[in-house]
């Protein structure tokens, strides 16, 4: 991105934070008047003709004063933002918050989203990791009635999935204990999807066909990790983007909230921060999503030394306070990192 003259910044920067408090196109007048640039009016139409030209800057109407592009967003975004601090009685509250969710793992993620939505007055999503970077921490067969086993699989991460299924042999508790512990060594240490593979292959064996135990205790781990592995995605604040005058226009407001609906490609846009180090920014294009254009992104990927828990953001108009809201999302996600390990650790 090519670097721009100090005053042609200053432009830059004075549109994009009139325009994120009015949401109404700015005009050089509106600049001159409300912004202390020490320039002319002349001269200010002139740099704004100039960052037009450039893409930083449109006119969405002939008549019109101008708004921020992706791309002058972006080189706010990268060049000219000062992300502010959240005081230490925020910071108080945002842990008090999430801590008050308890241990149980959903709830806590459930929680952080409404903790985000709340103080960003945007959305807050938090999604669980691909099952592909869970590891295999422990499977449980659990007698509850002469004919039903529930199953119940966790992953070093915490997250929990169980399945009722019914049975024909009456297996007592005691066997199915050992069931337990013949698949938690076979298992230990994979993925999700190669422990699911590791099964497969195993019920191909010769020993398997002439191990009756052996291919029972596969078949009931097989039944729970091939059911499919759910993401987890918690959404608050949807009702937060009707405000926003952007999405006055009915068609892009449907979309956004279609994309909330059907989350998979919410899911993609988060994914993309999990290999990453620190905040990630999608504004408008970005993140390749067309019905998500009108939107901007933030987002953070929870992660310990051993493991990716998942991410977390905030979605919501381009025209976001971002200096705010990198900090918040920054912020929450060490805050909800750190309690997240302390669940796993104290569950293990």
């Amino acid at each position: 991105m090519a670097d721009l003259e100090v005053r042609s910044e200053k432009i830059l920067a004075a549109i994009i934070s009139e325009y994120m408090i009015t949401g109404e196109p700015v005009g050089s007048r509106t600049v001159s008047k409300k912004r202390d640039i020490g320039l002319s009016a002349a001269t200010i139409r002139n740099i704004m003709s100039d960052l037009t030209d450039r893409g930083y800057i449109a006119q969405p109407h002939v008549s019109a004063g101008r708004v921020p592009t992706d791309l002058g967003y972006r080189f706010f975004v990268d060049s000219i933002l000062s992300p502010v601090e959240l005081d230490a009685q925020e910071q108080s509250s945002i842990e008090f918050l999430i801590k008050s969710a308890g241990l149980d793992i959903r709830d806590v993620m459930r929680q952080c989203s409404h903790v985000l939505a709340e103080l960003s007055r945007h959305a807050g999503v938090v999604t669980s990791t691909p099952a592909a970077e869970q590891t295999f921490k422990t499977i449980d067969f659990i007698k509850v009635t002469d004919d039903r086993i529930l199953v119940v699989l966790v992953s070093t991460s915490g997250l929990v999935q169980s399945k009722m299924i019914f049975d024909e042999d009456q297996i007592d508790q005691q066997t199915l204990e050992s069931y337990s512990r013949r698949l938690n060594r076979m298992l230990r240490d994979l993925d999700l999807r190669q422990a699911r593979e590791r099964i497969e292959q195993e019920l191909t064996t010769e020993r398997t066909k002439v191990d009756a135990m052996l291919s029972k205790v596969l078949r009931l781990g097989q039944l729970i990790l091939t059911q499919g592995h759910p993401r987890e995605l918690f959404i608050e604040g949807q009702a937060n983007i009707l405000a926003e005058p952007e999405f006055a226009q009915i068609e892009k407001l449907k979309a956004v909230l279609l994309t909330f609906e059907e989350k998979s490609n919410l899911l993609k846009i988060l994914d993309k921060t999990l290999e990453a180090r620190g905040i990630q920014i999608f504004i408008g294009s970005e993140h390749g999503v067309d019905e998500m254009e009108s939107c901007s992104i933030v987002a953070y990927p929870l992660r310990t030394e051993e493991t990716v828990l998942g991410s977390i953001g905030v979605v919501g108009s381009k025209r976001m306070n971002y200096q705010k809201v990198v900090t918040l999302v920054d912020v929450t996600a060490r805050i909800l990192t750190r309690h997240l390990k302390g669940i796993i650790e104290r569950a293990s």
